[in-house]
């Protein structure tokens, strides 16, 4: 079973994700902020990261840049309110493999998340 983590602060963003997430046949992991979502990656080693940008403690960008540097090959669906050009340039040039604005349209999350082969 694929298993699939969000770091996302905001507690109805990670409801909205996981019922978006009900009829795929996974694993969930959740982190409420920076700092617990780079341990869970580390210790869960998830399929999938789902990632908001801004956080307390560690923020998105931050983790990106750490996967990277580490080398871990997980793939990164960021999920944020900043729609900026340079935010999703920024998120591009570490890896992302998709960038969803949030409020998250079902359809472009189905596409995101084919980046996981379910």
């Amino acid at each position: 079973m694929k298993k699939i983590l969000i770091v996302d602060d905001a507690a109805d963003s990670r409801i909205i994700i996981k019922s978006m997430l009900k009829s795929y046949n996974v694993e969930i992991c959740e982190a409420i902020d920076g700092v617990e979502g780079w341990k869970k990656i580390i210790s869960e080693q998830p399929d999938l990261v789902l990632l908001d940008l801004h956080m307390p403690n560690k923020d998105g960008f931050s983790i990106l840049e750490d996967l990277e540097e580490e080398w871990l090959g997980i793939p990164v669906v960021v999920v944020s309110g900043d729609t900026d050009e340079d935010t999703i340039d920024t998120c591009n040039y570490y890896g992302a493999k998709a960038f969803l604005k949030k409020p998250i349209v079902l359809e472009e999350f189905k596409e995101a998340i084919k980046v996981l082969p379910l």
